[in-house]
């Protein structure tokens, strides 16, 4: 992967604006998912193992983009401006609500299509500590008014209201996509493979994803069932989450070891599972913001000095994260449909628990990360 302009000028944001509100517009499609999966569900007649497909289909689109980018494409301004085409274009057709065969495939094209963008962002900021907080803190930002907005266009106008404003959301980056540079004709280098270490945390960062994931997505789903909540009363305790996740997406200081971070943000995930109050609910889901971006950036920084080309590692790492996003909503519904709360809080937490610790265990054998 080449990064073809120099971060400075990228992240200046004069020449970023078109950027990062295009990196804000695939927040909102990725924090419509948890309250998309129950809407599908009811309106299609369906399971939650088969409603968490649209999520999957979608993820999985987001996981072959990440994947495929850093390998064949240059950050430039044509493809950002493609990405928003095509995310114009798909969700377009979703407002439609065609058969639920074809919505999944419109889904894949919504995840393809946020993935590069989100590969875009991440390439021009990873391994730079003060420019990957730039980017990390635009998510938890725009899914503070985005959280709220989507359970109040579900609620008034369904699906097809929801997927109308996804359509739209993507011009307003399009208008300032003309400050993003051309780019250099380039063409990508030779990659080369992951040490053996850098694998491990890769691996790490899809476990963590995949339980997290699993417990996330159907946090609305849970806080109906058990609790007895609203959407629109779960949207309160989702944009919590998001607030407190702004001052540790942005955090710039020393961030020491992610690992007890990871741990936190693996209890939360557990207590969202089986919480029996809604005070614990909220709790946990607004803490989980917290450790969470106190953690991932770590996790990235751990990753960057464990690589011999950590610049190449961008895309893996978003890549191998969303595949767990991918498996996890469907390993999620088949645990609630089947076992119950207790059993995803189980797995998912364990999965997360066990990430941490392989994270900790390659942290301490790369000497430049215990100096992070």
């Amino acid at each position: 992967m080449q990064i073809p302009f120099r971060l400075g000028d990228t992240l200046d944001i004069r020449r970023s604006a078109g950027m990062l509100l295009a990196l804000g517009f695939s927040t909102v499609v990725l924090v419509s998912t948890p309250f998309l999966i129950p809407q599908v569900a009811a309106d299609y007649d369906v399971g939650l193992a088969a409603a968490s497909l649209v999520g999957m289909f979608q993820l999985g689109g987001f996981g072959i983009a990440s994947w495929a980018a850093g390998r064949f494409l240059l950050p430039t301004r044509r493809v950002l401006v493609g990405s928003l085409v095509l995310a114009i274009a798909v969700n377009a057709l979703s407002a439609l609500l065609p058969p639920i065969s074809v919505l999944l495939g419109l889904r894949f094209g919504s995840g393809l299509a946020i993935g590069t963008i989100t590969w875009f962002a991440w390439a021009n900021a990873f391994g730079q500590k003060k420019t990957m907080a730039r980017v990390a803190v635009v998510g938890p930002v725009i899914a503070v008014g985005a959280t709220p907005a989507v359970a109040v266009v579900l609620s008034h106008f369904g699906m097809a209201g929801l997927f109308v404003m996804l359509a739209f959301l993507p011009l307003i980056p399009l208008v300032f996509a003309r400050g993003v540079p051309l780019g250099v004709k380039q063409q990508p280098k030779s990659r080369h493979g992951a040490v053996t270490q850098a694998r491990l945390v890769l691996l790490a960062l899809t476990m963590f994803s995949l339980g997290g994931s699993a417990v996330f997505t159907f946090g609305v789903t849970i806080a109906a069932r058990e609790l007895g909540l609203a959407a629109s009363a779960v949207a309160i305790g989702y944009t919590a989450n998001a607030v407190v996740s702004i001052p540790a997406a942005g955090w710039t200081g020393r961030r020491t070891i992610p690992s007890p971070w990871m741990a936190g943000t693996a209890l939360c995930a557990f207590f969202v599972a089986t919480a029996f109050t809604s005070v614990l609910f909220f709790i946990a889901v607004a803490a989980w913001g917290f450790c969470y971006w106190m953690a991932i950036p770590g996790v990235f920084e751990v990753l960057a000095q464990a690589s011999a080309y950590p610049e190449e590692r961008a895309g893996d790492a978003q890549a191998m994260m969303a595949v767990g996003r991918v498996v996890g909503p469907f390993v999620g519904g088949l645990l609630l449909d089947r076992s119950g709360p207790l059993a995803l809080g189980l797995v998912g937490s364990g999965l997360m628990l066990s990430a941490a610790a392989m994270v900790f265990a390659v942290r301490e054998t790369t000497a430049d990360s215990r100096v992070a």
